[in-house]
């Protein structure tokens, strides 16, 4: 395994700031896609990687492009770079770089496997508890399955040969609904699927990006086509040996 960090970047320099010298200690190569952040905030951000990661990797979006995008770029970025699996994590400090080693493990025990965090919140409201389980309960229906334990966490290890084939194949959506997203195309295309629990926690006074009406909008619009795409996988995805990688792809 030949293994980096991938950050997707907007506008949350002040706790990446605080979140870089614990990657540092991690000595992963490390991947940063700033998604086109307010000027101010990139030139902040290229100053902290020079001083506190020197040899850091930064790519900067001209355009935002959306949480999916970032992640999108970092992934294909380490492919390019012969990275054989990268670790995506959250520019804002919700998850402890210590469940990184963790999942990595897991991802050296099973190579072929995408591993997922699977949250476990020190403290999380009734509408992102409620919201996360509507989500949850959703993947389950359009994967005729239940191994999927989380949809939305943004620590993982992915395996970057199958899953660049997948991003190829199936572009999903480049702003929050990427997540739970890719999780359900490769629950379809046959890649296996990992949960280790982390520790997750909402930092005080934390910057959303999350815009309401249309986030939600483009998350309603994705459960939509993942249950026609379940639909029609109905035979394969209830007699999984006949499923292939390619089922990744469609509606």
């Amino acid at each position: 395994m030949k293994t980096c960090l991938v950050v997707p970047h907007f506008d949350h320099v002040e706790q990446f700031r605080v979140l870089l010298p614990k990657l540092s200690e991690l000595h992963i190569p490390l991947i940063v896609v700033d998604d086109a952040s307010p000027m101010e905030s990139a030139e902040a951000l290229a100053r902290s990687l020079e001083t506190i990661v020197p040899g850091a990797t930064l790519i900067r979006h001209s355009s935002n492009l959306g949480k999916g995008g970032a992640v999108m770029t970092g992934l294909l970025a380490a492919w390019e770079r012969g990275y054989t699996h990268a670790v995506q994590i959250d520019a804002d400090g919700q998850h402890d770089c210590r469940d990184v080693p963790l999942l990595c493990s897991a991802a050296e025990a099973r190579p072929d496997s995408l591993v997922c965090g699977e949250p476990v919140f020190a403290d999380i409201s009734a509408v992102r508890y409620y919201s996360r389980y509507i989500t949850l309960y959703l993947i389950w229906l359009e994967t005729l399955s239940t191994k999927i334990r989380d949809g939305l966490c943004g620590l993982r290890v992915y395996p970057l040969e199958t899953v660049v084939e997948l991003l190829e194949r199936s572009n999903p959506p480049k702003r929050m609904a990427f997540d739970p997203e890719i999780l359900v195309r490769a629950a379809w295309a046959g890649i296996p699927l990992t949960f280790v629990p982390i520790h997750v926690q909402y930092p005080a006074n934390g910057k959303s990006h999350f815009r309401y009406v249309r986030d939600n909008l483009e998350i309603a619009w994705m459960h939509t086509r993942l249950l026609f795409g379940m639909m029609i996988r109905i035979p394969r995805l209830i007699h999984p040996h006949h499923r292939s990688r390619k089922e990744g792809d469609g509606p």
